[in-house]
C-alpha cells in the first residue's frame, strides 16, 4: 500500500501534458545560440619555460659534440701526417742501407767517388726496386725540389745502356718539405760531418731530419741509416 502511495505521489509530482507543451513552443521560439568559435589550446607558461629550456640543453650537446668531432679530425689529420712523414723516413733508412761501394758517374782516374753528400742532398750507387719482384743497380740521388718535393732520382749506371742514353726515372716520396738536413758518420775518426766526398770511402751511417708542413703545422721525423759495406771499406782503406 505504501509503495503504491508513493508511486502515485510521483507520479502527481510530474510536469503535465500541456507545461510541456509550453516549454517545447518556448525553446522553439527562443532558440539558443550555437557558438560557431572554435576551440582554442593555449600553453601555460611553464610550458613555454620547459620548451626553452630543453632546446637550451639540446643546443649546449650540439656544440660540445661538434667540437669533439672537430678535436678528433684534427688528430686524426696530425697522426696520419705524422705516419707518412715517419714512412718517407724508413723509407729513405732502408735506401741509403743500400748503398753500394761503385764509383759514381763523377769519378775520374785520379778521384774515385763512391758516395757524394751535401747537407740537403746526396748521391750514391745502390740497388733499387724498378718493378714488382725486381731489382736492379742504380745511380741514386735523393734531393727535395724548388716546390717542395721530396724526389728520387734514379739512373743507370755509366755503360749500361746502348749508344750512351740516359734512363732518369723520377720517384717523388713526400710533399710539401720544408726541410731536410743529412749528416754523415766517419768510422775511421768517429766524427760527424755535413759533407761526404772521400776517395773510395762510404760513411759509416748517415743520420737526417725531415720536415714537412701541411695546413698550418709542422711534423718531423729523425733517420738513420748504417751502411752494411761501409766497414769493410773503411778497414780496408786502413
Amino acid at each position: 500500500m505504501n509503495g503504491f502511495l508513493f508511486h502515485a505521489a510521483d507520479i502527481a509530482r510530474l510536469p503535465s501534458s500541456r507545461q510541456f507543451t509550453r516549454a517545447g513552443a518556448r525553446a522553439a521560439a527562443y532558440p539558443r545560440p550555437v557558438s560557431t568559435r572554435p576551440g582554442v589550446e593555449g600553453f601555460a607558461l611553464i610550458d613555454v619555460l620547459v620548451g626553452l629550456a630543453l632546446v637550451g640543453v639540446i643546443s649546449a650537446l650540439m656544440v660540445v659534440f661538434l667540437g669533439q668531432a672537430r678535436t678528433m679530425m684534427r688528430i686524426s689529420n696530425a697522426t696520419q701526417m705524422q705516419m707518412e712523414v715517419d714512412a718517407a723516413t724508413r723509407f729513405l733508412e732502408a735506401t741509403l742501407g743500400n748503398a753500394e761501394a761503385l764509383p759514381l758517374t763523377q769519378s775520374t782516374p785520379d778521384d774515385v767517388i763512391y758516395f757524394s753528400g751535401q747537407p740537403n742532398q746526396l748521391q750514391f750507387n745502390g740497388i733499387m726496386a724498378i718493378s714488382f719482384g725486381s731489382s736492379a743497380l742504380r745511380e741514386v740521388t735523393i734531393l727535395p725540389t724548388d716546390d717542395g718535393l721530396l724526389s728520387i732520382v734514379q739512373n743507370l749506371r755509366r755503360g749500361s745502356s746502348a749508344g750512351g742514353e740516359v734512363d732518369s726515372r723520377t720517384v717523388p716520396l713526400i710533399g710539401g718539405v720544408t726541410g731536410l738536413q743529412f749528416e754523415y758518420l766517419d768510422g775511421s775518426k768517429g766524427s760527424w760531418s755535413a759533407d761526404w766526398k772521400l776517395n773510395r770511402q762510404l760513411p759509416s751511417a748517415i743520420r737526417f731530419r725531415i720536415s714537412v708542413a701541411r695546413d698550418g703545422a709542422t711534423y718531423a721525423s729523425n733517420g738513420f741509416a748504417r751502411l752494411s759495406l761501409a766497414s769493410p771499406q773503411a778497414q780496408s782503406e786502413n
